[in-house]
């Protein structure tokens, strides 16, 4: 069955990128793939009207309007709109596990900065940007004495104690049912690096990314997880990560979307 998938994107995909790989893969396999660039050449969603799948990757807040009005038509996204938009928001995506059960932070949300330095204390915290795209970005932490005196990014915050775990991210990376891991220094002691060590996640941690992105409706994502005393503890999600340090990541993304536009269009 022939399908067609268009991609929205925020700038062009360079050459050795995973979007410019994952196209050359899905047009290697009889897809037809469009590259559309909304900020350079303005569309109307009717124009994606009979696509199989839209995938769209960094077009920001701008992008909004017209990925709402594609959901509107019952264009098929992926990630879904509803998705990304939760995503970009610590507190709602962060309640939504919570209210499923899936292990996360203890948190509060504060407006000022002068209320996470008095929710620190003599305590470590993290504190973390409300709004914003994950990726260790909009992330300090410290006690009152460490912690920055003036606000380093706008908030409001998230706060949360800073657990006890060892000095190592777990990234698990998300294509449909497919989840790959790999290693990295916490970004909270270390500089943020795309660097890492693969690894292969287990049984536990493979269900845990799954059933994250089934609660939050998305299916291309990044789930940070700290391997605690009391079991793993989600401590971020992004929307669409770059797949960086994956070994096989263009066919990883590739299959899942070309199994997503077969469904929709089958």
């Amino acid at each position: 069955m022939a399908i067609s998938l268009t991609l929205l994107l925020g700038e062009p995909p360079r050459p050795g990128t995973l979007l410019a790989e994952v196209s050359e893969e899905l047009a290697a396999h009889g897809a037809e793939v469009t590259v559309r660039l909304p900020r350079d050449q303005p569309l109307d969603a009717e124009e994606l009207v009979g696509q199989s799948l839209v995938v769209h990757r960094g077009l920001g807040p701008s992008g909004s309007r017209l990925l709402t009005a594609a959901e509107e038509l019952g264009i098929e996204l992926c990630n879904p709109h509803s998705a990304d938009s939760l995503l970009r928001d610590r507190r709602s995506w962060h309640a939504a596990l919570d209210r499923a059960g899936i292990a996360v932070p203890p948190s509060i949300t504060v407006n000022r900065w002068h209320e996470v330095l008095d929710q620190a204390g003599t305590e470590h915290v993290v504190a973390k940007a409300l709004a914003g795209p994950g990726r260790g970005a909009g992330v300090v932490t410290g006690n009152r004495e460490t912690l920055p005196g003036r606000a380093p990014f706008p908030g409001p915050y998230l706060v949360e104690p800073r657990l006890q775990a060892e000095d190592t991210d777990r990234k698990l990376y998300v294509a449909g049912d497919a989840v790959r891991g790999l290693l990295t220094p916490s970004t909270l002691e270390h500089p943020r690096t795309t660097a890492g060590e693969p690894f292969v996640p287990d049984a536990t941690l493979v269900d845990l990314a799954r059933e994250t992105g089934r609660v939050l409706g998305a299916h291309l994502l990044g789930v940070d997880v700290l391997d605690t005393r009391s079991g793993p503890v989600v401590v971020d999600v992004n929307a669409s990560p770059g797949f960086r340090g994956v070994a096989g990541a263009p066919s990883m993304v590739a299959d899942h979307l070309r199994e997503h536009a077969l469904r929709v269009a089958g």
